[in-house]
């Protein structure tokens, strides 16, 4: 497993020596309850049930539990592919109920994927399918900032950077817009960050992609897999029906409530489309396990993690709400961006946040 795709975490069980038996119990059935963690894919991306010897080490996963004095070091490494950031979440809270002896609730992953396989079939997949093509298929615009060094498809490995900004002191006035003009925090940074890109590189139009969590039936709520849709974004900020924010928040409105009910069909993911969408920006609003495990009440808590060494994608933006603070998380390619093209493009999202709020 490539290490670039792969997402190692340490976690500190205060105390937890003393039952390290109960706790390596509450951890297999956990992993147990879903299919995910057993199942096996051939080269056409198929999946297919499968048996696993010992659940804590799979093809796709790795969990180590180990005594540390009185207290108990739960290493993980597991595969991108598995999950979404939902999932790690639905695991942490099925570990403390096994730990309390409390039932979990099942994990109807292969009822979502013959559901999906069944879908291909339908009218509504196939219109889908044409609304994108006919939205975004001829699209020519720049979906990123001009990269530094132009070498995306050599096997160089892109070195992983990072880039914050707060956004606190703005947070109130950010969600009384969204409040009032019905708009998403990933559609506003959305919009913010396409018009980022046209003005970096000098064009009226820019896209990108962003992450919709999916899980929209109630049976799909503890599923552990990747369930998010990466849906495209086009804006054109110098369009004659666009000519006052107004305008540009509604046309976002519409592009991000058209961009869901067509996201069936996964656009970005399917060739020859790939060749351009996977180097998109990526907006993704994202909830770190670090805030999550507190509200478990397990004595848990997270290790900190060797800085990572290689970036899973070329640029993507995560919004991070923790309590009363709002931040934009820029994980870049520093093999690709140099750190002050990262600054400079950031600014620029900003300039038009704050635009927008104003």
């Amino acid at each position: 497993m490539p290490s670039v795709y792969r997402f190692p975490m340490t976690f500190l069980w205060r105390g937890g020596a003393k039952e390290k038996d109960r706790i390596e119990e509450a951890i297999r059935a956990a992993l147990a309850n879903h299919p995910v963690f057993s199942m096996r894919i051939d080269g056409r991306g198929m999946h297919y049930s499968s048996s696993l010897v010992d659940i804590m080490h799979g093809p796709y996963m790795q969990v180590e539990v180990e005594e540390r004095g009185n207290d108990l070091v739960i290493k993980t490494d597991f595969s991108r592919v598995l999950g979404d950031g939902k999932s790690g979440h639905i695991l942490i809270e099925d570990v403390k109920c096994a730990y309390h002896g409390l039932p979990l609730e099942p994990d109807d992953y292969w009822g979502y994927v013959a559901r999906y396989e069944q879908r291909k079939s339908e009218p509504h997949y196939l219109r889908s399918k044409e609304w994108l093509e006919q939205e975004f298929a001829d699209s020519s615009v720049p979906v990123r900032p001009t990269i530094d060094r132009n070498c995306l498809t050599t096997l160089l490995l892109p070195k992983a950077g990072l880039y914050t900004e707060d956004f606190t002191s703005v947070q109130k006035q950010i969600n009384r817009l969204l409040t009032d003009h019905h708009l998403t925090m990933d559609g506003m940074f959305s919009l913010c960050a396409a018009l980022a890109i046209a003005d970096y590189c000098g064009t009226d139009e820019a896209a990108l992609t962003w992450a919709y969590e999916g899980r929209e039936r109630p049976e799909e709520q503890r599923i552990f897999g990747s369930l998010h849709r990466d849906i495209p974004f086009q804006i054109n900020h110098k369009s004659t029906i666009i000519n006052h924010k107004s305008d540009l928040i509604r046309h976002t409105r519409n592009q991000i409530r058209s961009g869901i009910a067509h996201s069936d069909y996964p656009y970005t993911l399917t060739y020859p489309y790939t060749k351009r969408w996977n180097y998109a920006v990526n907006v993704l609003h994202v909830t770190d396990v670090e805030d999550f495990i507190p509200t478990t009440g397990l004595p848990v808590q997270l290790e900190p993690e060797p800085k990572q060494k290689y970036a899973y994608a070329l640029l993507d933006m995560e919004i991070v709400e923790h309590g009363d603070s709002l931040q934009l998380r820029y994980r870049y390619s520093a093999t690709h961006y140099k750190p002050e093209s990262i600054r400079r493009f950031a600014a620029l999202v900003r300039k038009y946040v704050e635009w927008l709020i104003d």
